[in-house]
């Protein structure tokens, strides 16, 4: 058995935190396979500290966590992603832990702190969902060019240093294997080494038995709204990311609930600190401004433990994207967790995984950019006085996204793990790396001061005074 040296993203959906994405699912679905294999692993949590409270950064604590074979004990340590030296704190937790190899999960932190901290032992570097194409998305809302260069410059260093890589989908391996291309890692040594493998997304038993949360006594969270008896909820659950198309699900909803007075909405989750803040709020404003906002239902974050209980109330959950690279190369773990539920879903089909879904008649298809189209197709559902019972469907597909069938590939690797051939040589030179982490860490530390942020004000101020 292997000393496994995991970094991901927390809090663990067993903690009943009250944010939950894909970052912290794909976190699990890593790691508890590798725990029920046997093998030793550290975990480093990426984990903000409005989510881990006070608990000390870089101090490993033993911990037990519920797998589906039973308990597995691991070590444990928070690392703060939004807090100076993060990358020089997982240098230091695996030197100290001495693994035979490294391995990542989940995006984006996760991918960068791996390719900083790992020594010579292999490395297996998570890059589910194209990381350039949320680079793309991400600058398109924030008309800024900065997303694109920082990305850019983790993903090199990621692919430099990186011996084999995992997707999310076999459309993305394409992007991958190109850009392996690009940074000069398809060499001559390395032709027939398979460097690149797709794990599809995972929530097999998140809620359910060996998970830590009794599902069947699951309450709806404070907060939750007295829905008429005859209501027909429309859920939406999860963060408000960029590639999101607010607009269309906004104008949709809005035409669906005059047709039909029996539609509500309910949202549980939100802005996503740090990375998308701006499209939950213009989506909630306009909501809140429209004829029909008292059928609007804002819930924010919620505990983990609630989030049964709040889909065994929804009739039908929402996933509407724009058309872009990142909908087509990444794919959407909200819709498994939805069927999982056995909720009906609406999507666009954009991504390798709706496609397979909606040939299988597992999802209702939402035309892109045509709050029309959503429109008719809420209200046809919503009065389809047929039953409709996903989970039979669902029955006969949920084995090809189970944790240990998605996960194979880096099981069968970690057992004899090896550094891949033909890697073009990485200038790590150990006194530059770590003064280029501290002055990052620092510049860091001085744009979230208080005395940065007053001299901002104070700065608009002036312009002001001076345009006056």
């Amino acid at each position: 058995m292997s000393r496994v040296f995991l970094i991901g993203t927390g809090p663990l959906p067993t903690d009943d935190p009250r944010e939950l994405g894909f970052p912290q699912l794909r976190t699990r679905q890593m790691l508890l396979p590798l725990l029920d294999a046997g093998h030793e692993v550290m975990l480093a949590c990426l984990t903000r500290r409005s989510l881990s409270g006070e608990r000390p950064a870089g101090r490993p604590v033993e911990v037990e966590v519920p797998t589906p074979k039973g308990a597995r004990r691991m070590h444990h340590a928070v690392v703060r992603p939004d807090e100076p030296g993060r990358f020089l704190m997982l240098r230091d937790l695996r030197r100290d832990f001495g693994p035979d190899v490294t391995v990542t999960a989940g995006p984006f932190l996760p991918m960068a702190g791996g390719a900083r901290a790992a020594g010579d032992e292999p490395l297996w570097v998570d890059v589910p969902g194209d990381p350039m194409c949320e680079a793309q998305a991400k600058a398109h809302r924030s008309g800024s060019v900065d997303p694109i260069h920082r990305y850019r410059e983790m993903l090199g260093q990621a692919l430099a240093r990186g011996d084999r890589f995992s997707v999310i989908s076999p459309a993305q391996r394409g992007t991958l294997v190109g850009a392996l291309g690009l940074a000069g890692r398809l060499t001559g040594e390395a032709l027939g080494d398979e460097l690149v493998h797709v794990i599809p997304g995972s929530v097999d038993g998140v809620h359910g038995p060996g998970s830590g949360v009794d599902a069947s006594r699951s309450d709806l969270p404070p907060g939750f709204p007295s829905l008429p008896r005859d209501a027909w909820v429309v859920l939406f659950c999860g963060g408000y990311n960029n590639w999101l198309d607010g607009d269309t699900m906004l104008h949709g909803l809005l035409a669906a609930m005059s047709a039909e007075p029996r539609i509500h909405f309910v949202s549980t989750g939100g802005a996503l600190a740090g990375h998308d803040e701006g499209t939950y709020h213009r989506f909630r404003a306009g909501a809140e401004a429209s004829d029909h906002s008292a059928r609007f239902h804002f819930c924010g974050w919620v505990p983990t433990a609630s989030l049964p209980a709040v889909f065994r109330r929804a009739d039908l959950t929402l996933s509407v994207d724009r058309p872009c690279y990142e909908a087509e190369f990444g794919a959407r773990t909200r819709i498994l967790e939805s069927l999982e539920r056995g909720v009906p879903v609406a999507s666009t089909d954009l991504c390798a995984l709706t496609s397979e879904l909606a040939a299988h008649d597992l999802l209702h298809v939402v035309h892109p950019e045509d709050p029309g189209g959503l429109a008719d197709l809420l209200v046809h559902v919503c009065r389809d006085e047929r039953a409709e019972d996903v989970r039979t469907r669902w029955a006969a597909r949920r084995g090809r996204y189970g944790l240990s069938e998605t996960t194979a590939p880096l099981l069968r690797w970690v057992r004899d793990p090896v550094r891949a051939p033909g890697g073009v040589p990485v200038d790590f030179l150990e006194d530059s790396w770590q003064e280029l982490a501290r002055l990052q860490d620092r510049l860091e530390e001085v744009w979230k001061s208080p005395t940065w942020r007053y001299l901002g004000r104070l700065h608009q101020l002036l312009r002001r005074v001076r345009k006056s």
